[in-house]
């Protein structure tokens, strides 16, 4: 059996009674834990199931929704140091060129995500400023609408 010396906490989980002091916990109990419990890259989240045993899924909470446009040809969009989970990206209907998306380095046409007017993409990043979004022509716009 193991001692745990520094407690943890897990939102979700009641210890009853309260857990002080060095907790005793065997196998069975760490591989538990390990099982109910999934890691974000900064805290331990408890994950958690219908009834039936279904994993609750859900998609993040909007944050915001903004609408950046061109104000010259070719122009790229960045983003400063904004921390999200999800994004969708659409390219305006009325759009006259067309938009290309790029993680992680500096889009350019035929090198990245392409979107002609209307068209979106969803992407799972951790942070808006590892986009880049080149705009071909002059007053095309995008919606982006970011998770928390």
């Amino acid at each position: 059996m193991f001692e745990i010396e520094i407690p943890f906490k897990i939102k979700g989980i009641k210890f009853r009674p309260e857990q002080t002091g060095m907790v005793k916990v065997d196998e069975t109990l760490i591989q538990t834990i390990a099982s109910l419990c999934g890691w974000d890259g900064e805290a331990r989240r408890l994950l958690t199931c219908a009834l039936n045993g279904a994993l609750h899924v859900a998609s993040p909470q909007v944050e915001a929704i903004t609408n950046p446009y061109s104000t010259y040809p070719n122009q790229h969009i960045t983003f400063p140091d904004t921390p999200t989970t999800e994004i969708m990206i659409m390219a305006c209907p009325t759009n006259g060129g067309d938009v290309w998306i790029q993680v992680g380095k500096v889009a350019a046409v035929d090198d990245g995500w392409y979107l002609d007017a209307g068209d979106y993409v969803k992407l799972s990043v951790n942070n808006l400023s590892v986009l880049d979004i080149l705009l071909i022509t002059n007053g095309d716009m995008i919606t982006i609408m970011q998770t928390v």
